[in-house]
Formats: structure tokens, sequence, C-alpha cells
């Protein structure tokens, strides 16, 4: 009596090359897709400016996975770095845009505020950012109100 043989065993370099991606190529389009999201979205509704850094970390790591994704496919011909190279640019999309929220708001430069006396800044600002500007832009009269904020205060 004869049985038919067992099916045969794909070698690992044999399988579809999404399946040897490692989930480089599916974390980096995650990770790039929230990064976009949340940066634009910040960038769309005031009042939710702490997105942006989440989509400045969000975008870093998505661009780190999605270079490793990309370079590994580079040089794998078996490999295809679609989902990595789009993960690597939509986490560049939500790096520049978290970037482009976060840093202004760090180094107290920015246009809201312009054109207003410091307790009309102060009274419209909607968030330490939103302050920071506005005492950046209003530094003398908020030295003479509240004291040098850099100084030792004694």
């Amino acid at each position: 009596m004869t049985s038919a043989p067992p099916p045969a065993r794909q070698d690992r370099d044999q399988r579809d090359p999404r399946e040897r991606d490692g989930g480089l190529g599916t974390a980096a389009l995650a990770l790039g897709l929230v990064a976009a999201g949340t940066g634009l979205t910040a960038a769309l509704w005031a009042g939710m400016d702490w997105l942006g850094w989440v989509a400045l970390v969000l975008g870093l790591v998505g661009l780190v996975v999605g270079f490793i994704g990309s370079r590994r496919a580079f040089h794998d011909p078996q490999r295809s770095g679609g989902m990595s190279l789009g993960g690597f640019v939509l986490a560049l999309v939500g790096l520049i845009v978290g970037a482009w929220l976060v840093v202004p708001g760090l180094l107290g430069i920015g246009t809201f505020g312009e054109g207003l006396t410091l307790d009309e800044c102060m009274a419209q600002a909607q968030g330490q950012q939103e302050e920071r500007m506005c005492a950046s832009q209003h530094l003398d009269e908020y030295r003479a109100r509240f004291g040098d904020p850099g100084g030792t205060g004694g």
C-alpha cells in the first residue's frame, strides 16, 4: 500500500519575501502612519500641541525602523522594501510636522501674540507654548513685572 508523500516543507529562504521581512516593513509603515497622523492632527487643531511631541518621537523611531528595513531590502533581492520605504517617508513627514510644532515653543519664538500687549497675549494664550511666546515677545515688559526668569533671584 502506497501513501502520498508528506508535503515538502518550504525552506526558510524560499518563502514569500513579505514573510521574511521580519516585520520591519509593517512596523515602519504603522509608525509612519501614526506619526504623520498625530502630527497633522496637532497642526490642524488648536490646543493639541502635545501631540507634536508624539509625532516627533514616533517619527524618529519610524525613520530608524524604515531605514533599517529599506537597507535590508536593498541588500537582499528576495525582499521587498516598499512598506519600509513608505513607512520611512511617512515617519519623515511626522517628524518634520512634530518639529515644526515643538521647536518654536522650546525656543520661545513664533508669531503668536504679535501686536498685542503682554496682558492681551497672556489672556489669549492656550498653553505653555503660547505663554512662552508671549514672554519672549514682550520680554522687557515681562521682566519689569515678574522679574528676570533666568536670574538667580538672590
